[in-house]
């Protein structure tokens, strides 16, 4: 058994052929997708990278392993062993997979870059694709995992692991691929000017109000990173919306060009037809939804959803769409059925062997998907509804979380529900119109925590609720750098006052 997983940083579904996106973004996915099978609600159990790759590789949530954000305590794995003693009774899945003889490898310097060493190290081999740590080109990364196919593409049972980061903004060499697809027209349907409009006076950066970080406003070192591809300091006009979405689609149609140099490696070694490729991503990245843009900073679908697409071997009938739902880490159990392996005790992840068959398959009722970046939040998926619990905004105010103007900060509410089938773009908090429904889902996240907290190996308590209480998200921006900052632009005392309390705010 061979299978090669793509992991692209903050690839949208819905920015893809496959996914019915209009543009030509992922022509070589897309081919993927159409003699495969597609999952078209999946979704990364935890968000952003650090807890997305964790999740992924232990098949267990944040909630169980502490990582829950990429700082501070809730950045640590908590290894289920100690000392020199194995982790038998939870091991990371390639670590498990290793031990029944499948030779694992990834090409990523994710592991570095997040100082995510269970994560490289449950790996055989571990390859760094350039020194840059971070970053680094696309084309740097297919070198070097085709240079590890070139050595081991005919061997049995292996694992490879191909990480790119170029849909993460900065996008750079873009240009000749946002050619590509402008050929193609597109002009923002949503946001529209009067979206826009709506958004101007939140708080927080990534926003439609003011992009970048305190840190960074004004720095040339920050302009010289965006050189290639800008980004406006403020989305309000539907024209920043176009050129910042044309730099996100050429950098996916940068990558799958990429994933196809891959797929013509297999086939140079004569087993592209006996490999199962799998595509997917950590998150996805916000283009407008709750005023963000280009960047994954709550719990809602433009983060946590992401593609999910299976091609080879194991899939029996191919162009098929998965509507149930599903979490990323379910691939960790899939895995065990592809190596004939059992799933160890105490993992999450179920198997999604009788979808990829094609029989009958229910998925999960509700998922519980955490963010532990710029605010700490947690969303819960039923059916057409998405509620959100923000256990700590940091320094925003979401369209729609905080309507009073009056309001001085986070006390005006903590809680989002959006029904995505009338309303996809989330424009509208439901949650005093649908009581009925807002407890039912408040119910299903207090019944996943009880679950989760009462089995985790560490004290029974809430890793994301502990950085909560502790901390605070604010590892990319500081409370009174960015209060200093509307003040010297101008901005309103309201979103002075915002910002302020943040710094303050109570669980």
């Amino acid at each position: 058994m061979r299978v090669l997983v793509v992991d692209v940083d903050s690839l949208r579904p819905d920015h893809l052929g496959c996914h019915g996106y209009d543009r030509p973004t992922s022509p070589t996915i897309d081919a993927l997708a159409a003699e495969g099978v597609r999952f078209t609600s999946c979704y990364a159990s935890d968000t952003p990278c650090l807890p997305s790759r964790t999740a992924l590789v232990s098949g267990r949530f944040g909630a169980r392993t502490g990582v829950v954000t990429h700082f501070g305590d809730g950045q640590w794995y908590d290894q289920p062993a100690g000392g020199h003693d194995a982790a038998t009774a939870r091991p990371l899945v390639p670590r498990y997979l290793s031990r029944h003889g499948v030779h694992t490898a990834t090409v990523s310097s994710f592991g570095d870059h997040h100082s995510a060493y269970h994560f490289s190290g449950s790996f055989t081999d571990a390859i760094q694709p350039t020194p840059r740590t971070e970053d680094e080109h696309a084309a740097d990364v297919t070198a070097r995992a085709v240079a590890w196919l070139d050595r081991h593409a005919t061997d049995e049972d292996w694992l490879l692991h191909v990480q790119y980061w170029d849909v993460h903004h900065p996008y750079e060499d873009v240009a000749e691929d946002v050619e590509r697809v402008r050929r193609a027209g597109w002009s923002p349907a949503w946001p529209d000017a009067e979206a826009l409009a709506a958004q101007q006076g939140m708080t927080g950066p990534r926003s439609a109000d003011l992009w970048p970080t305190p840190g960074a406003y004004g720095d040339p070192a920050y302009e010289r990173q965006y050189d290639d591809w800008s980004i406006p300091d403020r989305f309000d006009s539907t024209d920043d919306v176009a050129h910042l979405v044309d730099g996100y689609d050429g950098a996916v149609r940068k990558t799958d060009r990429e994933v196809n140099r891959l797929l013509d490696a297999l086939a140079a070694a004569g087993v592209r037809e006996d490999t199962t490729v799998v595509v997917t991503a950590d998150h996805g990245d916000a283009l407008g939804e709750h005023g963000i843009y280009a960047e994954h900073a709550l719990a809602h679908p433009p983060t946590q959803r992401v593609p999910f697409v299976i091609s080879g071997p194991t899939v029996t009938s191919g162009g098929r769409a998965v509507d149930a739902q599903v979490y990323q880490f379910d691939l960790a159990a899939t895995l065990c059925d592809w190596f004939d392996v059992p799933v160890p005790d105490g993992w999450d992840a179920r198997s999604l062997t009788p979808a990829i068959d094609g029989e009958s398959f229910a998925g999960r009722e509700a998922l519980v998907c955490g963010h532990g970046i710029y605010t700490f939040s947690r969303a819960v998926y039923a059916d057409e509804w998405v509620y959100i619990r923000i256990y700590h905004p940091g320094v925003f105010s979401h369209p729609g979380l905080f309507n009073d103007d009056s309001a001085d900060g986070p006390a005006a509410g903590l809680e989002l529900l959006h029904d995505l089938e009338v309303d996809p773009h989330m424009t509208e908090n439901m949650l005093a119109d649908r009581p009925r429904v807002a407890g039912e889902m408040r119910d299903r996240l207090a019944d996943w925590e009880r679950r989760t907290r009462t089995t985790r190996d560490a004290g029974g308590t809430d890793p994301l609720v502990h950085m909560a209480v502790e901390s605070g998200p604010f590892l990319y921006v500081d409370p009174v750098e960015l209060a200093a900052l509307y003040r010297d632009l101008g901005r309103s005392d309201r979103q002075i006052r915002t910002v302020k309390r943040a710094g303050d705010f109570p669980l």
